[in-house]
């Protein structure tokens, strides 16, 4: 059984640094400013892992002009009230107006079509806009809580524009730099992290929290690798990465070994490790395990 167990573990290490360089590669990543998803069923889509500039380009392309433009990133806006939301502001040329809109906010907004496509989400938000100007006569929610129309505030001594909320009344501000360069390092190498389980979660239709868990794996085999630097990793690596593979999948390796000869057994071991990562049996039986842990059932 050990035997048996080295081989999985070491064609696991092969798929999961495969994992690890996934959104690197542009494998598997998220959708374009106008692509589709990976699915063509028809029903309920959304555009979880669109940027603002991804947003202000699906826009000019809906819109067919390529008026509108992104003023100030999610990551030059600072809006002075209580929530954590990151907003950004963007000239809208459809209604000549200035306008914040949350991130949080796109990447939630729901719309119907056969497939996940940022132009989708973008044609949605302007119907969204149109329902709020002809009801209300005016663009925005009418709390500024996920997008409102600002006013331009005023430009400090080092050219940074400032907006002021129409209906919320909160500043939209500069964010605060850091000049610490190691933190500076931090927050891209956490950024980039965070953008890759992304990616691994739209690839294999798993939440974040299990994507997240599958790419701090890979990150660690990553670091094994690299300090093995060509040299067969010793028993007590293999054997960790046997342990946080159980972990992350909720089964044994005794378990998998039982099931691979066990037709009852099998469909017994895919139903566990499906809810144990939030997803269904064929996705795990024919894409995760194969392509994330090396292990054919």
């Amino acid at each position: 059984m050990k035997s048996k167990l080295m081989n999985a573990t070491k064609k696991s290490l092969l798929a999961l640094t495969a994992l690890a360089t996934l959104a690197s590669c542009g494998g598997g990543g998220g959708s374009s400013s106008g692509g589709g998803g990976s699915s063509s069923t028809y029903g309920a889509y959304s555009s979880p892992y669109i940027s603002a500039q991804s947003f202000v380009n699906s826009l000019n392309s809906v819109d067919g002009y390529s008026d509108n433009e992104l003023v100030k990133s999610e990551w030059d806006t600072v809006r002075s009230s209580w929530d954590s939301e990151d907003f950004f502001v963007i000239y809208d040329g459809e209604y000549d107006e200035y306008v914040a809109v949350s991130l949080q906010y796109i990447r939630a907004i729901t719309y119907y079509d056969y497939y996940s496509s940022n132009n989708n989400l973008a044609s949605e938000f302007r119907d969204i806009q149109d329902d709020h100007d002809f009801f209300d006569g005016l663009i925005g929610d009418g709390y500024g809580d996920d997008y409102e129309i600002v006013d331009y505030d005023y430009t400090d001594a080092w050219g940074e524009d400032y907006y002021v909320g129409f209906d919320s009344g909160f500043l939209y501000e500069d964010s605060e730099e850091t000049t610490d360069v190691s933190l500076m390092a931090a927050d891209k190498e956490k950024a980039a992290f965070y953008k890759k389980a992304a990616d691994v979660s739209f690839a294999y239709s798993i939440d974040m929290k299990t994507s997240l868990s599958l790419v701090t794996l890979g990150s660690k085999v990553e670091k094994m690798l690299d300090r093995s630097k060509g040299e067969q990793l010793t028993k007590e690596d293999e054997l960790a990465l046997v342990t946080d593979i159980e972990k992350v999948t909720g089964a044994s390796y005794s378990e998998f070994n039982e099931a691979a000869n066990n037709t009852e057994l099998k469909e017994d071991l895919v139903a566990k490790i499906a809810a144990k990562l939030g997803t269904n049996a064929d996705n795990l039986e024919n894409r995760l395990l194969p392509e994330v842990f090396g292990i054919d059932l």
